[in-house]
């Protein structure tokens, strides 16, 4: 009974997982902390790396709507 519980649980969390890997939802970026007396970055530094993913979002969603193999 045990190793069927085990089974049916381990079976649920990967059609779990499954089902949110294959979401088109966009992933946001991880900045790291910009606050503490040794702060690793600035809060305009990071302004700057947000600013930059979305430039290269908005480029490799131009370039897979100009593709048309895909």
């Amino acid at each position: 009974m045990n190793k069927f519980f085990t089974t049916l649980t381990t079976m649920g969390i990967a059609m779990v997982l499954t089902a949110c890997a294959s979401t088109d939802v966009p992933q946001r970026a991880a900045l790291p902390l910009d606050h503490g007396p040794r702060a690793q970055t600035t809060p305009w530094l990071n302004q700057q790396r947000l600013l930059h993913a979305e430039q290269q979002a908005k480029v490799g969603a131009e370039k897979l709507s100009q593709d048309p193999n895909k």
